[in-house]
């Protein structure tokens, strides 16, 4: 049964997943000092827009998650294309409103149904950006290797409970005045001021529909080197998912020569574990600062840096 899944664009994945698995990212919109954007779901678009500086602290930047029209929009321009499932994946429900318009999206299309033997679903990720990513080719792993998409759906809602998203900010600031505004309070103001003037960089994990601060590391570098570490750790320890995705708010070039990074991908690549680099979603650069990183595994719960 031919089947289309639909994300919403805070998730990042390479275009050419994308349209190789039948994946849709439904735009998000922003708002820089009043003024009205959509994104482009492009990445050449997002570096561009990435460099501008225009999500920096000195701008008023904010989003609007897609809209039940949007995505009632979205399902049926996949229905008309063919598929008869259609599977719908959002960010975490307590972390804005994208979940709840994804069912009303979804409860409209209903109605124009007809007896048309289309089955749909709306799936809360419990996490965000490359968590999201890893959700949605996990998923799409497991869709083409099952095939049933009833077994897949409660595999999936176990697995997402295990996906570790670490976020890493390249501004704590930023990051943190930010998550104020989708009511998070991992890093209190006092704590990122001295961190801001000592160049120590906080590592956040989101997991289960919670996040915690983990490790807090003097210089970007090292701490990216770090989670690129703890990662590898992981993977022998042993992985929910054969796979691994990684969001980086700026050029692919940059995170590939971060200290950790080639090691990582070398030592995935040895142990038949995928490893998804893509540039990070425009929501990305707006709550965790232009230049940031986000990792996503799914593994069971464990201490984070031993």
């Amino acid at each position: 049964m031919k089947t289309a899944l639909i994300v919403d664009s805070v998730c990042s994945l390479p275009k050419s997943i994308c349209e190789k698995y039948n994946i849709s990212l439904l735009p998000v919109h922003y708002k820089v000092n009043g003024d009205d954007f959509e994104d482009e779901c492009d990445e050449q678009s997002s570096l561009a827009i990435f460099e501008t500086g225009v999500f920096g602290r000195k701008y008023d930047v904010s989003t609007t998650p897609p809209s039940p029209e949007d995505f009632e929009q979205e399902i049926i321009k996949k229905i008309k294309e063919g598929n008869k499932r259609i599977v719908i994946q959002t960010l975490n429900r307590f972390k804005g409103n994208t979940y709840g318009n994804a069912n009303a999206g979804v409860a409209r299309v209903k109605t124009q149904l007809e007896g048309q033997p289309i089955t749909m679903r709306v799936m809360d990720s419990r996490t965000v950006f490359a968590g999201q990513g890893l959700m949605a080719t996990e998923t799409v792993r497991r869709l083409l290797k099952e095939g049933d998409e009833n077994s897949v759906q409660c595999e999936m809602d176990l697995i997402s409970k295990k996906i570790h998203t670490f976020i890493l900010p390249r501004e704590p600031l930023v990051a943190l005045e930010r998550s104020r505004e989708r009511n998070e309070n991992n890093i209190g103001w006092a704590q990122a001021l001295i961190a801001d003037a000592l160049g120590i960089h906080p590592i956040v994990c989101n997991v289960n529909d919670a996040s915690d601060v983990v490790a807090k590391i003097w210089s970007f570098n090292k701490a990216a080197s770090a989670l690129f570490e703890h990662v590898r750790k992981r993977i022998d320890i042993g992985l929910a998912s054969p796979i691994i995705t990684v969001n980086y708010c700026g050029a692919l070039k940059e995170l590939k020569s971060l200290p950790g990074y080639h090691e990582l991908a070398v030592y995935a690549k040895q142990r038949k574990v995928m490893l998804i680099p893509s540039v990070a979603s425009l929501a990305s650069g707006i709550y965790t600062s232009v230049g940031s990183l986000s990792i996503a595994i799914a593994t069971d719960k464990h201490e984070w840096f031993e």
